[in-house]
């Protein structure tokens, strides 16, 4: 048998990825949902927004630089709804000098390359009774 949970689809973890490269949300999504989670995925902040408040995810992966709304600005709009200073959110960035992070709740940020073994060993920390 593989390692994949039998377990009922909705008594999985719900991740949000969120990035506006595509490559990026799809690999993601491919390889967390082989290692047991469910997996959402948005092209930008605001479509990210809209999809926690459909189904409110155990964790956030988000890009900073993106259209429409930054990984700073959904961090910041996550925390103001109800939940959401319990949410873990990750940030990830290929250039994190571009991005004043001082003023941002996020528990953890990521230097883009995030390589897969880096990025599952920090959501399995930040989610303790993940799969």
């Amino acid at each position: 048998m593989s390692g994949v949970s039998s377990a009922p689809t909705a008594a999985l973890p719900l991740l949000l990825i969120v990035d506006d490269e595509i490559d990026i949300t799809d690999t993601y999504s491919m390889l967390l949902e082989l290692h047991g989670f469910r997996v959402v995925t948005a092209l930008h902040g605001a479509d990210a927004l809209a999809k926690a408040q459909q189904e409110w995810p155990a964790l956030v992966i988000s890009d900073c630089m993106m259209p429409v709304m930054n990984g700073l600005e959904l961090c910041a709009a996550l925390r103001a709804l109800p939940g959401g200073q319990s949410l873990p959110v990750i940030l990830c960035s290929g250039a994190p000098e571009r991005h004043d992070l001082s003023q941002s709740s996020h528990n953890l940020f990521l230097r883009k390359p995030v390589f897969f073994d880096r990025l599952l060993e920090e959501i399995q920390r930040l989610l303790p009774s993940s799969p």
